[in-house]
């Protein structure tokens, strides 16, 4: 497995996306580097406080993703891709420290960890 570096993940927030609703949590990753495939859930905490994946929904350019993630059934992720991920729960308007942790197919995983002011 390989080593992805925190700076290149980090990169891939798109800054300034992040919404909160009351009901969740949203916010996007834009895929600058290579095509990838996620082979697991992704894993998110919002302040610190880990999410439960059924409270976890991801659109890929617009369209919901249904199901999870897995090595036989990789989410393939193209280069120039947004991956939004909507993250129920009670979550009101500003700051907000987001880690999701992420398994990219032949990489091996690395978490993206950003920190933004929800609108």
């Amino acid at each position: 497995m390989g080593y992805i570096p925190k700076a290149l993940l980090r990169r891939l927030y798109v800054k300034g996306s992040m919404r909160a609703t009351g009901e969740e949590l949203s916010f996007k990753l834009r895929n600058t580097l290579a095509t990838a495939q996620v082979d697991a859930p992704v894993k998110v905490q919002v302040d610190g406080n880990p999410v439960k994946q059924e409270d976890v929904q991801l659109l890929l350019n617009g369209q919901p993703y249904t199901g999870q993630p897995s090595p036989s059934q990789p989410l393939e992720v193209p280069v120039g891709a947004e991956l939004e991920l909507r993250v129920k729960g009670p979550y009101s308007r500003g700051k907000h420290k987001v880690s999701v942790e992420v398994s990219i197919r032949g990489y091996g995983t690395g978490v993206i960890e950003f920190e933004d002011e929800a609108q």
